[in-house]
């Protein structure tokens, strides 16, 4: 069961998240040719801080 965990900040939308876990998700099982049903992807939201992009320091 090959399992991604994505480590990013908060602050992107579920339509984003979304698309990464289709994307992600299409090319691991391309590229490794295991089914998408047993493709695992998750979430680690770090809180923004001063090491955040500006861009989503400004969403605040």
């Amino acid at each position: 069961m090959p399992q991604i965990t994505i480590k990013m900040y908060e602050g992107r939308s579920d339509q984003q998240k979304q698309e990464i876990v289709k994307v992600f998700t299409r090319e691991l099982s391309r590229i490794i040719d295991r089914e998408p049903a047993y493709i695992s992807i998750e979430f680690d939201e770090i809180p923004i801080d001063d090491n955040a992009p500006a861009n989503l320091k400004n969403k605040r």
